[in-house]
C-alpha cells in the first residue's frame, strides 16, 4: 500500500500549499488498485487500522522530504472511524509522525462527517487530543452528511473541505454556487481555512478565487 498525492494549491498564487495522501494498492499483477477494491475488505476483516498507520507514516516521510527540498507544504491524511474510537490513537499518530522527523503542525487529519457522528464522546476526546498536539483537523466531504453545522460546533476543526459535488461546474450551476458561497462564508466566520475539492476548470478556479476560497 502506497500513498499517491492529490495537490492542494493556494488559490491566490497558484503555488503548491500541500497534498492529500490517497491510498493505493500496488498489486503485483493488477497494477495500481483503487481504494474501493480493498477498503471494504480491510474494514470487514478489522484490518483498516493497519492501513491508517501505513498511510500516516509514509505521508509524513513524503512531507518531510518536500519540506527538506524547500517546499513549504503540509500533508493531509484520512483517519478511519475505527482508529478514532481507539484509546491512545493521538499518542500513536504523534509518535509515527515525529519518527519521520515531521512536526504535527505540518499534517492535517481529515475526518468525514459520518465518522464524526459515531461514538461522539470517544471521537471528540481523541480529536481534541490531536488538536492539542498540533495537528490540523479537517472536516472532509462537507455538505454531504446529516449534521454538518452540529459537527462544526462540537469539534475543533481548522479546515473545512467542501465536497467536490458542490465544486465541479459550480460556475455553471446556480444551486451549487449558492451552496459554495454559503460554505465559504461559514468557514470565514468560524476562522477555518476553506478547501474546495474537485477544481478542474479555469472557470471554477476563477469563481472560487472571487469568492475568497483559500
Amino acid at each position: 500500500f502506497e500513498p499517491l498525492f492529490q495537490p492542494k494549491a493556494d488559490i491566490a498564487t497558484g503555488s503548491p500549499a500541500g497534498a492529500e495522501a490517497l491510498a493505493r494498492w500496488y498489486h503485483p499483477e493488477q497494477g495500481i488498485v483503487g481504494p474501493y477494491a480493498f477498503i471494504p475488505a480491510l474494514e470487514a476483516n478489522r484490518r483498516i487500522d493497519e492501513l491508517t498507520w501505513i498511510m500516516v507514516e509514509k505521508a509524513a516521510a513524503a512531507c518531510r522530504d518536500w519540506r527538506a527540498g524547500g517546499l513549504d507544504m503540509t500533508v493531509s491524511v484520512n483517519l478511519s472511524l475505527r482508529s478514532l474510537i481507539e484509546v491512545g490513537v493521538a499518542d500513536r499518530v504523534t509518535a509515527l509522525v515525529r519518527a519521520q522527523d515531521l512536526e504535527p503542525k505540518h499534517m492535517t487529519l481529515e475526518v468525514t462527517e459520518t465518522t464524526a457522528m459515531t461514538d461522539m464522546a470517544r471521537v471528540l476526546e481523541n480529536l481534541a487530543r490531536l488538536r492539542i498536539k498540533g495537528f490540523g483537523l479537517s472536516i472532509d466531504d462537507y455538505g454531504t452528511g446529516y449534521s454538518s453545522l452540529q459537527q462544526l460546533s462540537r469539534i475543533p476543526f481548522t479546515e473545512l473541505k467542501i465536497d467536490q459535488s458542490f465544486v465541479m461546474n459550480a460556475s455553471a450551476k446556480e444551486a451549487c454556487r449558492v451552496i459554495l458561497e454559503s460554505s465559504l462564508d461559514i468557514a470565514q466566520k468560524l476562522g477555518l481555512k476553506a478547501v474546495a475539492e474537485g477544481v478542474e476548470t479555469r472557470a471554477d478556479w476563477d469563481l472560487l478565487k472571487g469568492l475568497g476560497c483559500d
